[in-house]
């Protein structure tokens, strides 16, 4: 399967002589049955997160050098790969819901840049949307509606 861009949640029936592949401009994972998520933001952008199960992922070259090694994830774990390389970390329940929100309907953000919360905001809903140099590092927290771009604008405007 080509994710080009955007998430993608899977849930891959185990059949180890038939591995499941998502690949993207940012690498790729390689599944043999699992429950996992994956989003590719730009050509040079990967986050994978494992809700069940385990995957591979060999991120491409993200950061100009050969592609990085594989890394196996299990249960629990997100990889992070963008220019400034690769990252694995644990999760909380908590924290694996908080990124699964858009799955219904919803985003969390935690301290995020204001320019990051408007692009993925903007993807949603297929317009550009971006803040002025002076604004565009301030960080950003809350639970949002995807299909509520006003309220989002209006308590972002409230907070500056």
């Amino acid at each position: 399967m080509r994710l080009a861009s955007g998430e993608a949640f899977f849930t891959v029936t185990k059949d180890s002589a038939r591995p499941f592949i998502v690949e993207t401009p940012a690498g790729a994972v390689r599944v043999t049955g699992t429950v996992f998520n994956v989003r590719a933001e730009t050509t040079t952008a990967l986050e994978v997160v494992v809700v069940e199960g385990s995957v591979q992922v060999r991120p491409g070259e993200i950061t100009g050098s050969r592609p990085a090694m594989p890394v196996l994830l299990g249960p629990g774990e997100k990889l992070s790969a963008g220019k400034n390389g690769v990252t694995v970390q644990t999760l909380s329940a908590g924290a694996i819901d908080m990124l699964l929100a858009w799955r219904h309907g919803q985003v969390v953000f935690d301290g995020v840049p204001l320019s990051e919360a408007l692009a993925r905001f903007a993807r949603y809903h297929g317009r550009g949307i971006t803040a002025s140099p002076a604004v565009a590092d301030l960080t950003v927290g809350g639970r949002y509606s995807l299909d509520d771009l006003d309220s989002f604008l209006s308590s972002i405007q409230d907070s500056l």
